[in-house]
């Protein structure tokens, strides 16, 4: 490396130390918008009498603390990701993620037995996650089943309308489960992980009944190279009836809010920043060519969403990871910076949240192809020192996707 290549390298390392300072920042402060606690308080002043919550997902430990501090004493049940603090009378219980376990299946027969003996009122809390967290298989579908195809369809980088639609046909809780075995009125707050925050798509919507597709069910499941026995596709299609009415549900925040907060507090910091209006969606590698054709230089722009990352190989990663290290790739030897961002704060299969890369990122590194092609981008970043790692967020509002030019 020449003087001036070796200055221009140490230029850009101390330009990338105080964007991401700033970017850094920003996330903080999505995620203080989206915090479980607060807007589960605000949502829920007023109510007032006995109440069963039912709370699933990696916020609900988070929105059951803002229900007390709205309704004082409740009694209920929580199903999340990890230890957490919840209210005297709720019972919590850790779910398997992101493929159910026998953790998951002990949880989902806890959850529709609670909903069924409820004479009380009950207020269902739904968070991102709650689809693998809290599950229970129609009859006539086994365990294996579920876990085989929800592994199978992640691993191929499905869609999460293909995804949810399978879960609905195999599990007894999606799709209004919990809908079709109350018999106390139920009302639903949500935080939306989605695109769109379409309701029934929540935690897959066990208070949100959906028509019923077999056909479709399994002919995805077929596309997959999901085997499914004959009394299992008998199961799924007995299962088909119709759904009853549901209840109205109110989406308390999105992906959109911890996006405009990002942008509100890098503006305040004094750099431009908007939001861009479409939802990161889709093949991830497609979605970051339409991500970096929207961004002006000088600014920074953001995006929230959860594309598809197809799974080749055995190494450490996620969503998040990967897209970074391909954006690392397209910004090498630039002023510019990226971050991917798991809200939840857990990425695939690794401890990091994400990663914030510069144009250096790829000269502190090895062969970053090979590394995407393992599917191995988290244990890159992390020898570049460029991983984001909080731990477990509480919350879950999709990905956050940030470039500075």
């Amino acid at each position: 490396m020449t003087t001036r290549t070796r200055a221009a390298s140490q230029n850009l390392a101390v330009k990338s130390s105080s964007r991401r300072q700033t970017l850094e920042t920003a996330l903080t402060a999505a995620l203080a918008a989206v915090d479980p606690e607060p807007l589960t308080r605000d949502a829920l002043r007023g109510h007032s009498g006995p109440v069963t919550l039912v709370a699933i997902g990696k916020g609900a430990a988070a929105m059951c603390r803002g229900a007390v501090l709205a309704m004082g004493a409740v009694t209920g049940i929580c199903v999340t990701s990890h230890e957490s603090q919840v209210p005297d009378g709720v019972e919590l219980m850790l779910g398997d993620h992101p493929i159910p376990g026998a953790r998951s299946f002990l949880a989902g027969r806890r959850v529709l037995e609670a909903v069924a003996e409820s004479r009380h009122p009950i207020v269902a809390l739904l968070s991102g996650g709650g689809s693998s967290l809290c599950e229970q298989p129609v009859e006539g579908v086994s365990v294996d089943l579920i876990r085989e195809a929800t592994s199978a369809l992640l691993e191929a980088g499905a869609s999460i309308e293909d995804i949810n639609l399978v879960r609905r046909h195999l599990s007894t809780i999606k799709g209004g489960g919990l809908t079709r075995v109350a018999t106390a009125p139920l009302d639903t707050y949500a935080i939306s992980d989605v695109c769109g925050a379409d309701p029934s798509v929540i935690a897959s919507g066990p208070t949100s009944p959906q028509p019923r597709d077999h056909e479709a069910a399994l002919a995805i499941m077929s596309t997959h190279g999901i085997r499914v026995s004959e009394d299992a596709r008998m199961a799924i299609s007995k299962a088909s009836g119709p759904a009853p009415a549901g209840p109205a549900i109110t989406v308390l925040a999105d992906g959109r809010t911890a996006a405009k907060a990002a942008a509100d507090a890098t503006g305040a910091a004094g750099v431009d920043a908007s939001v861009m209006p479409e939802w990161l969606h889709g093949d991830a590698a497609r979605a970051l060519d339409r991500f970096f054709s929207s961004a002006a230089p000088g600014r920074v722009t953001i995006a929230t969403g959860e594309p598809e990352v197809e799974v080749t190989g055995d190494g450490i990663g996620g969503r998040n990871t990967h897209v970074a290290l391909m954006a690392a790739e397209r910004i090498a030897g630039t002023g510019a910076t990226f971050c991917a961002f798991a809200t939840d704060g857990v990425d695939g299969n690794s401890h990091a949240a994400g990663a914030i890369v510069g144009g250096d990122t790829l000269e502190r590194g090895g062969d970053h192809r090979e590394a995407l092609a393992r599917s191995d981008s988290a244990n890159y970043l992390e020898s570049t020192g460029d991983l984001i790692v909080t731990g477990p967020t509480g919350t879950n509002v999709s990905d956050l996707w940030l470039l500075w030019r």
